[in-house]
């Protein structure tokens, strides 16, 4: 099985460019929006989870608490979630429930979804036969800051959320210097 995101931009092991830029995202009202434009001049994370997941439920509420304080301080953050859901209807359920006012990648964009997946070695082990031979490197929840080229700045396994709980906000400022070029 090949991973990819768009034909130029070949799914590899950690540092290998592959560029979000060019993908779709969608809000969490479910309208589409183009990543680079979403996410220019913002810190970048990507949100490995999915509702089923008894962590990230426990885990949810601290990035939502991240989130909320990087707006109240005007920090440009994004969160982007990589669903692991079981379907649509579970994803949309999970993220009107429960998430902030993040972006996703589409459901439906399972190519996407799994690129992402395979690069960074963030699944679910309900998930694993289905990335044979790639290295997981941590389930879900994780977070992945990612820059513009979809290299890794930092990757975290969030069960539990023990470095953003020692560290509280102030983690937004060590995430700063990753942030997309504005334009």
């Amino acid at each position: 099985r090949t991973f990819s995101l768009g034909a130029d931009a070949p799914c590899g092991p950690p540092g290998v460019y592959m560029s979000l830029a060019g993908i779709t995202l969608e809000t969490k009202e479910g309208t589409k929006v183009p990543a680079a434009e979403a996410l220019r001049g913002k810190i970048v994370v990507l949100f490995f989870s999915s509702e089923w997941c008894p962590a990230c439920k426990l885990f949810v509420p601290t990035l939502h608490t991240l989130h909320e304080v990087a707006r109240e301080n005007e920090v440009p953050f994004e969160v982007v979630y990589v669903s692991s859901d079981r379907d649509a209807e579970q994803k949309a359920r999970y993220m009107a429930k429960s998430h902030g006012d993040w972006l996703s990648v589409p459901f439906e964009d399972t190519a996407t979804r799994d690129a992402l997946k395979a690069k960074y070695g963030c699944f679910a082990g309900a998930e694993a036969a289905g990335f044979p031979g790639v290295a997981r490197r941590a389930g879900i929840p994780s977070l992945v800051v990612v820059g513009e080229g979809g290299e890794e700045h930092v990757h975290m396994d969030c069960d539990p959320a023990t470095e953003i709980d020692r560290k509280g906000d102030a983690i937004l400022g060590e995430w700063a210097q990753f942030a997309w070029q504005a334009a």
